[in-house]
């Protein structure tokens, strides 16, 4: 997910519009509460969205302000038939993770957000459309994040595709 803000109208909804590899990506969220979990969230997303900004990995962002977010033992869980399977250990898995998403899709738009805040963590349930970079083709699906915290960092992510087949079917040639 990438997130930067633009202001918008409605003070109940973020518009959050970014770019990825120089394409536009939008993202609209339910507001969140600023404290607890949902607060340290809402600091990784405001850091990945100046990494994004910034080009990410391949015009040499650097890494370290999101990097300051993840416990060190941080692994990304990914499905096995997404374009961007399995765990991804450490910051530095992480960092390879968000420029292996990048370069799969080259459009990306977030709505419907929904957070669920809980003893250890927050899910966050919500609409992805985007365009896959390979193919030119679309996708339109739920996806669930699941973030588990530890001293104060995110120490688990878990992602779940409500149609994780689909996603795969839209980027192969």
């Amino acid at each position: 997910m990438f997130y930067g803000i633009d202001e918008g109208a409605d003070p109940h909804v973020d518009r959050r519009d970014i770019t990825c590899a120089g394409e536009l990506m939008n993202v609209s969220t339910n507001a969140s509460p600023a404290g607890g979990f949902l607060g340290l969230l809402n600091a990784f997303y405001d850091s990945e969205q100046r990494y994004v900004a910034a080009g990410g990995a391949p015009a040499g962002a650097d890494f370290s302000e999101l990097a300051a977010h993840l416990h060190a033992d941080v692994v990304a869980h990914q499905g096995p038939t997404v374009p961007y399977p399995g765990d991804w250990h450490g910051a530095a898995g992480l960092e390879r993770f968000f420029a292996t998403f990048t370069d799969t899709w080259s459009s990306l738009l977030l709505t419907d957000t929904k957070y669920f805040e809980g003893e250890s963590g927050v899910a966050v349930a919500m609409r992805m459309r985007a365009t896959a970079r390979a193919t030119g083709k679309q996708l339109d699906t739920r996806v669930g994040h699941f973030f588990t915290f530890e001293d104060g960092l995110i120490r688990d992510i878990d992602v779940f595709y409500a149609d994780p087949e689909h996603v795969r079917q839209v980027t192969l040639p």
